[in-house]
């Protein structure tokens, strides 16, 4: 709003400017060619002059503090997608994870799921637009695909058995597909990749997730 409003009142200075220096390019043009012609008061002359430099400067100003706001929005943003809670599932390293997805402002879904490992990890496919699309407005698209457990040590994860699930019905979607062999050829898109964030598991702890301008962000939101 802001942003809008400093442009508008740029405009609107610039149309009275180029009116001011036309009449007076005019008075100056019948002068010359002997033409009568009324001669403008100096000192309300410059006076008017003063006040368009002005009203130009000082919305000059409020654009560019909007522009700035407008940026500064755009590119740290975070969108909440899901909220992750961990509990503890007796002696061993399960741990019963409640994913609460959040499909839309006002709908969630919640899923529960008994995973195995030092680490829950959730994936997902990231779409990142053009910069300038993001500055106008147009968030990261995601699609949340896998949840699963991870192990610290590379020999355990090859010798236990992975717990893995599918959070999507079509995990090979043709959309997603053509956007991953595709995507950074087409106009207004930046690129397509695969993202995934993880954080311990075995305590009792509660993560929220959001998608930035990069890509998913896992933030501990535990009571202290």
């Amino acid at each position: 709003m802001i942003l809008y409003l400093g442009a508008f009142g740029v405009f609107i200075g610039i149309l009275l400017l180029l009116y001011y220096l036309v009449r007076r390019i005019n008075w100056l043009i019948r002068a010359l060619s002997g033409k009568k012609a009324a001669r403008p008061k100096l000192l309300a002359s410059l006076r008017n002059l003063i006040t368009l430099v002005l009203w130009i400067a000082v919305f000059g100003m409020i654009m560019f503090f909007g522009f700035f706001l407008r940026a500064y929005q755009a590119f740290t943003l975070e969108e909440p997608v899901a909220e992750v809670l961990v509990q503890q599932v007796g002696e061993d390293e399960t741990s019963r994870i409640t994913l609460i997805q959040y499909v839309s402002a006002d709908s969630q879904v919640t899923h529960q799921f008994l995973i195995k490992g030092d680490q829950w990890v959730l994936e997902g496919d990231i779409l990142k637009w053009d910069d300038w699309l993001s500055f106008m407005g147009l968030h990261t698209r995601y699609r949340l695909t896998r949840i699963r457990g991870r192990y610290l040590r590379t020999i355990d994860e090859m010798k236990e058995q992975p717990t893995i699930y599918s959070l999507v019905e079509n995990e090979n979607h043709p959309l997603w597909r053509y956007l991953y062999e595709y995507g950074p050829e087409l106009p207004m898109v930046s690129t397509v990749y695969g993202n995934a964030v993880f954080q311990t598991s075995g305590k009792e702890k509660r993560f929220m997730i959001y998608v930035g301008l990069s890509g998913f962000i896992v933030r501990d939101i535990s009571p202290a």
